[in-house]
């Protein structure tokens, strides 16, 4: 996938592409600089060495699509498949200077592009129940809730 222009809300371009290995220096550039942190579920984890070593796995196994900004990532977005389940899992971030301009938006319609394409049939998440916005984008996008408990709620898109 190469990089994709996109304009934000307030119609600043942005870029979307996909992630490497090469990329996590860059990553964890955004990472260092985030907030809340710990965000939603302890993610991403606030130990620098754990950033890191979460960062690498989700690059290892996974789908990530990143959003750009004047050579900066300013979201990262990863899909863990289960292609024998044909399902996945779907992390989303968006740095706090970034949030609310349509990024999240378009990481996230990537990132369920690219699992039909792999032949998944769903994907799902986790999310904090207090993450109103979090919450809003994914019902926008077509997810549904599968299971709540008192602090995390379970939502699933079938593709």
């Amino acid at each position: 996938m190469k990089r994709i222009t996109k304009k934000d809300k307030a119609g600043h371009p942005f870029e979307i592409a996909k992630a490497t290995a090469s990329d996590v220096p860059v990553i964890m550039d955004m990472y260092r600089d985030f907030s809340p942190r710990p965000g939603s579920q302890g993610l991403p984890p606030e130990d620098p060495e754990a950033c890191l070593s979460w960062v690498e796995e989700l690059i290892r196994i996974g789908e990530n699509i990143l959003a750009w900004r004047n050579g900066k990532v300013i979201g990262h977005a990863a899909l863990v498949p289960d292609l024998a389940k044909k399902t996945g899992e779907f992390v989303i971030f968006v740095h706090q200077d970034s949030r609310n301009l349509g990024i999240g938006t378009e990481l996230a319609r990537t990132s369920l592009e690219n699992a039909k394409k792999l032949g998944l049939e769903s994907v799902w998440l986790t999310v904090a129940v207090t993450n109103f916005v979090a919450i809003r984008l994914y019902v926008k996008l077509g997810f549904e809730y599968c299971d709540l408990d008192e602090c995390e709620r379970t939502m699933i898109m079938k593709l």
